[in-house]
């Protein structure tokens, strides 16, 4: 049994690190939308626009590397404005 654990326990840990740097890309995509496309005023800099705090957050906390916060945050507000989200992964 403790060989077994011995095999399986590496190929696990690879598994999250490749899982971890997937969610990492995909919210590193999501975000470069979300700002591109949505988190800009198409009024122009000079508008008075209310900023929006929560595509904020998600912002940076996709920079922190807390993609479970981001991700769903940043699909929701792509998805409301239309757009059709990335392929993940």
């Amino acid at each position: 049994m403790a060989a077994v654990a011995v095999v399986c326990l590496p190929l696990a840990a690879n598994a999250q690190q490749d899982r971890r740097a997937a969610d990492l890309q995909y919210c590193a995509r999501l975000s470069d939308l979300y700002v591109r496309y949505v988190g800009r005023s198409e009024a122009g800099p000079n508008a008075p626009v209310r900023p929006d705090v929560n595509g904020g957050v998600a912002l940076a906390k996709c920079k922190e590397g807390d993609t479970a916060t981001a991700i769903p945050i940043l699909e929701r507000k792509l998805v409301n404005a239309g757009f059709t989200l990335p392929a993940r992964g």
